[in-house]
């Protein structure tokens, strides 16, 4: 599923989030891409962003031109690059392979390795049409311990409350401070919510206790019976009874039961990158079974030479 070019992400983007979203033709169909301006010394100064866009299986002059046009629609003084969210997939060898694919893309269409992650370098999907039988069996070891622990202690799996979405909130913003991560304001969070559950296109999803404490919670989107996972937190307070662990273990089961085929957990860091910021994240990601997917990442096309400037101060 193409999450990032979906009807439902471009109004979350345009309508919720009020980011400015365009539209353009690159190689041979039509994308939506959004603009993001950063002020220095009273100049405001632009850099472009369009993700999932699967890149032509050859490299040819076609292919050149396509980029050139995009060149010569954004090029002015004060626009630094236009970045791109290649879909294609690696295969195995991957480090090697990326390499390759770094080497023809730079030198064929001057396109370098994005200096900002924007798009996921890898995923991990989950197979929901698996027998149920098996779900448990295929857990690792560390959750199959955490999910037992939380049975015993009778937690509760269950669609967040209006309440429980406030409360929510508290929580989120207190891991999002310690651990040093942007989130939205609660306005725009609240936005959010509000329209998922108007189309019925979401969930937030919550384990809490019998007092209604929040122990661990996460945010999907759907779209043609796939899941995303979008947004999750477990609250530092409860962190030793491994709740994230217990909440996939009980939504697995719930999304078997209304059909859900597939489950896509979206930031995973590649096998190939050994210190990724989400390694932390990747390691409980991985605790269930799984398909990990390989992405080529982004790629920026300068625009002036701001951008190599830029790229020297990252």
């Amino acid at each position: 599923m193409n999450f990032y070019q979906s009807k439902i992400w471009r109004y979350i983007n345009e309508k919720i989030y009020k980011k400015p979203v365009f539209e353009l033709e690159l190689f041979w169909k039509k994308y939506w891409w959004i603009e993001k301006k950063h002020k220095k010394c009273g100049i405001y100064f632009s850099w472009f962003q369009l993700l999932w866009v699967k890149f032509p299986s050859n490299f040819d002059e076609e292919t050149v031109e396509e980029l050139k046009k995009v060149k010569s629609i954004f090029a002015k003084w004060n626009n630094i690059f236009f970045q791109f969210g290649f879909i294609n997939q690696l295969d195995e060898p991957f480090f090697e392979n990326r390499k390759k694919i770094e080497k023809i893309l730079f030198k064929k269409y001057a396109l370098y390795p994005s200096i900002r992650e924007n798009m996921p370098l890898a995923t991990i999907e989950i197979n929901l049409t698996k027998p149920e039988k098996d779900l448990y069996k295929d857990f690792s070891k560390t959750a199959k311990r955490y999910v037992n622990k939380c049975k015993k202690i009778w937690l509760i799996f269950t669609k967040a409350s209006e309440s429980d979405i406030g409360n929510f909130y508290k929580i989120w913003a207190d891991v999002a401070k310690f651990k040093w991560f942007h989130i939205y304001d609660y306005r725009t969070y609240k936005d959010l919510l509000d329209f998922l559950d108007e189309t019925d296109k979401w969930g937030l999803y919550i384990i809490k206790d019998k007092d209604n404490n929040i122990y661990a919670w996460n945010i999907f989107i759907i779209d043609q019976c796939i899941w995303v996972y979008l947004y999750w937190a477990v609250n530092r307070k409860y962190a030793k009874f491994g709740a994230n662990y217990y909440l996939k273990w009980e939504w697995f089961n719930y999304f078997k039961k209304i059909w859900v085929k597939k489950v896509d957990l979206l930031w995973i860091s590649p096998s190939w990158y050994k210190n990724h910021h989400l390694k932390w994240v990747t390691q409980a990601k991985k605790s269930l079974w799984w398909t990990i997917i390989e992405y080529w990442w982004n790629y920026d096309l300068p625009l002036n030479i701001w951008y190599k400037i830029l790229r020297l101060m990252k």
